[in-house]
C-alpha cells in the first residue's frame, strides 16, 4: 500500500468537508500504526494533523475583537478543540496588501467591515467555497442581505454576513452644538468654526464617499470627481489629524483634542456606553455596511461551519452586539430584539434598512486603484 497516496486521499476527503476533524486524525493514527509508518512519513503526517488543530482569525483589534474573542472564539475552542491563533490589522487595505505579501496559506478566517474586502479577496481567488447547506442559520439572516451577499459574489455566499457595521459623524456635546450638526450636515468635517479641531479616517475610499456626499453626489455614481477632490482638500485645510485605527480615533476623541470626527459604530457605542458627552449624526448612519466573516481557501470547512453555528446563534448574536455597538443581522420578523439592542446606532425595526445608504461594492472595486492613487497625492500635496 502507497502510504502517502491513502493519506492524500484521506486529507482531500477532510479539506472538501467529508470528514470531521477527529475522524481525520483518527485515521492518520491508525494508519501510522497499521503500516508502522516512521521517519519522515509519519513527521508529513504528524505536521497536517497538528495544522489541522490549528486556525488563524484576524480581526479590527480593539472592543469588536476582545467581544469575538469571547462570545465566540473561546466557545468554539472549547467545543471542537481548535487552537486559534489571532492577529489584527488597522484598515482593510492594509490587511489585503498583508495576505498579498504574506500567502493566505498562513491565514484562515477574518472579519471584513467593508463590503468591499470580500470582493478583492474573491477577484484574487483567495475564497473558501461554502457549502450553505452546512449552515443552517443563514436562514435566520435578513434575507435582503444575504441575497447582496450573493449578488457580490456571483450567485454564492462571498462570505458570513452576522451585523451591520456603519460610521457617522460623531461630536462632543461640550463642544458642539448638536442643533448646529444637524443644520450643516455632512459639511460640518468643513465648518471654518472648528478649524483644527476635526479627525478624520485617513483611507481613500471614506474620504472620497464623505467628499462626494459634501459635494452634493450620489457616492456611488460620482459625475464630477474634480469636485469631489476639491472637498478633500478642504478637508485637509481644516483636519488637526487623519487617524488610521480606532484607538487613535478614540483618543483623540476622548482627550478632546479635537471636538468631532467620522467614526464607526463601535467606537461611537462604546463612548455612549461609557456615559462620555458624545452624539452623532445622522442616527441612520452616514453610510452602514455589512459585517461578515470570511473564510480563504484552506481553511478546514468544519472550523467554519462550526464558528458560524456558535456565531448566528440569536444568544450569541445580541451579546456581541451589545458589546460592539454592531447591530445583528437577524431577521426581526423572525427574531425579537432586546430594548437594549434597539437602542443601537443605526437600529432599523423593520429589518429592511430602506432610505440607508450604504457603498455599491461593486463601483467602488472598479474604481478603487485609480481613486486610491489620486487621494495619496491629493493629501500629499500641500
Amino acid at each position: 500500500m502507497d502510504i502517502s497516496k491513502v493519506y492524500e486521499k484521506v486529507a482531500d476527503r477532510y479539506q472538501n468537508g467529508d470528514m470531521k476533524r477527529r475522524s481525520f486524525l483518527r485515521v492518520v493514527g491508525r494508519m501510522a500504526l497499521m503500516m508502522g509508518v516512521g521517519g519522515s512519513a509519519i513527521g508529513r503526517m504528524a505536521g497536517a494533523a497538528h495544522a489541522a488543530g490549528t486556525i488563524r482569525y484576524d480581526g479590527f483589534g480593539g472592543y469588536s475583537q476582545a467581544a469575538y474573542d469571547n462570545l465566540v472564539l473561546k466557545p468554539f475552542a472549547a467545543k471542537t478543540g481548535y487552537t486559534v491563533n489571532q492577529g489584527s490589522y488597522g484598515s482593510p487595505d492594509a490587511f489585503i496588501a498583508q495576505l498579498q505579501a504574506e500567502g493566505i496559506e498562513k491565514f484562515n478566517l477574518f472579519w471584513a467591515a467593508s463590503d468591499l474586502t470580500p470582493i478583492q479577496a474573491k477577484r484574487r481567488g483567495w475564497i473558501m467555497e461554502m457549502d450553505e447547506s452546512k449552515m443552517p442559520r443563514i436562514k435566520d439572516l435578513i434575507p435582503k442581505l444575504v441575497e447582496t451577499n450573493k449578488k457580490n459574489g456571483g450567485g454564492q455566499l462571498i462570505s458570513i454576513p452576522y451585523c451591520l457595521s456603519g460610521g457617522a459623524i460623531a461630536f462632543n456635546t461640550k463642544l458642539v452644538d448638536p442643533a448646529f450638526v444637524a443644520e450643516q450636515g455632512f459639511n460640518i468635517l468643513l465648518s471654518p468654526k472648528y478649524k483644527g479641531n476635526v479627525g478624520a479616517f485617513d483611507n481613500w475610499q471614506y474620504r472620497t464617499y464623505y467628499a462626494a456626499l459634501q459635494a452634493g453626489q450620489d457616492p456611488n455614481n460620482i459625475s464630477d470627481i474634480q469636485a469631489v477632490w476639491e472637498k478633500v482638500r478642504e478637508l485637509k485645510r481644516n483636519v488637526l489629524k487623519f487617524w488610521s485605527t480606532g484607538a487613535e480615533q478614540v483618543s483623540l476623541l476622548t482627550s478632546e483634542s479635537i471636538a468631532m470626527t467620522d467614526a464607526w459604530f463601535v467606537p461611537i457605542h462604546n463612548l455612549r456606553k461609557k456615559g462620555l458627552p458624545f452624539d452623532y449624526w445622522p442616527k441612520n448612519g452616514s453610510y452602514t455596511q455589512a459585517g461578515t466573516l470570511v473564510a480563504l481557501k484552506g481553511t478546514p470547512p468544519d472550523a467554519l461551519y462550526e464558528m458560524v453555528d456558535i456565531l448566528l446563534r440569536p444568544e450569541v448574536s445580541f451579546a456581541l452586539s451589545l458589546e460592539t455597538g454592531n447591530l445583528p443581522l437577524l431577521d426581526p420578523k423572525k427574531h425579537a430584539f432586546p430594548a437594549e439592542v434597539q437602542k443601537l446606532p443605526g437600529y432599523d425595526p423593520t429589518g429592511t434598512f430602506d432610505g440607508y445608504r450604504s457603498f455599491d461594492p461593486i463601483y467602488w472595486e472598479e474604481k478603487g486603484l485609480t481613486w486610491q492613487r489620486e487621494y495619496i497625492r491629493v493629501l500629499s500635496r500641500s
